[in-house]
């Protein structure tokens, strides 16, 4: 009887690591996609990927920060809800900010897709409030730290260009300047490698210790 139920634990834990693994493991398949065939999904695909990026960087801080506020032991449901619609529709402003710069609206959805990838494993979580808090900081640390080695590793050494040929870049109508607009391929391999790792740190449970200092 303990063999079956501790058989049984470990399949829910398996089935919980998967299913907060599964959409940051589609949307590093889109990136690898895109990476192979940019103009497959039209010619605003690969600045879709590109702004959906730097809307990935708000997302982590938001996460946590919208997570303090539903996860703490503040009792009056009033404030807490008061809390969240401020900071939420803070963040949204900010990323609204980003949709205008690239002409496009859809960046608001894609925050709210971005923002329940991180919250999928805490709320599959069985755990209290307060547990599902500290694995929400934890898990936060992990991805600050994929992300920023994600941006140095394709910032500083040579990445493939597969589909996204010379010619291909002229096609692509990339508003501004800089690395990743120079050269889209390098962001579009951040956003494998980002949400790849991201995807395999959730499934393996791999988590920074839980007492990370977080600013807020």
């Amino acid at each position: 009887m303990l063999h079956s139920t501790s058989s049984g634990s470990d399949l829910r834990e398996r089935l919980v690591r998967g299913l907060s693994a599964l959409p940051d493991a589609i949307t590093a398949a889109g990136f690898l996609l895109l990476w192979c065939f940019p103009l497959a999904f039209g010619p605003d695909a690969v600045r879709n990927g590109i702004l959906l990026a730097l809307v990935e960087f708000v997302t982590i801080h938001a996460s946590v920060m919208l997570g303090h506020f539903a996860f703490s032991a503040e009792p009056a449901r009033t404030r807490k809800a008061a809390s969240l619609a401020i900071f939420g529709g803070f963040y949204t402003l900010f990323v609204g900010g980003f949709a205008l710069a690239f002409r496009a609206w859809w960046p608001v959805f894609g925050f709210g897709w971005l923002l329940a990838a991180k919250f999928a494993a805490v709320f599959a979580s069985p755990a209290d409030n307060a547990q599902r808090l500290k694995e929400l900081r934890a898990t936060w640390g992990v991805s600050v730290l994929i992300y920023l080695g994600a941006v140095f590793l394709t910032s500083m050494f040579p990445v493939p260009r597969l589909g996204i040929s010379a010619a291909v870049r002229g096609q692509l109508d990339l508003p501004g300047s800089g690395l990743w607009i120079e050269e889209p391929h390098r962001l579009i391999a951040f956003g494998v490698l980002y949400f790849g790792l991201l995807s395999w740190s959730r499934w393996r449970g791999w988590k920074l210790p839980e007492n990370l200092p977080v600013s807020r």
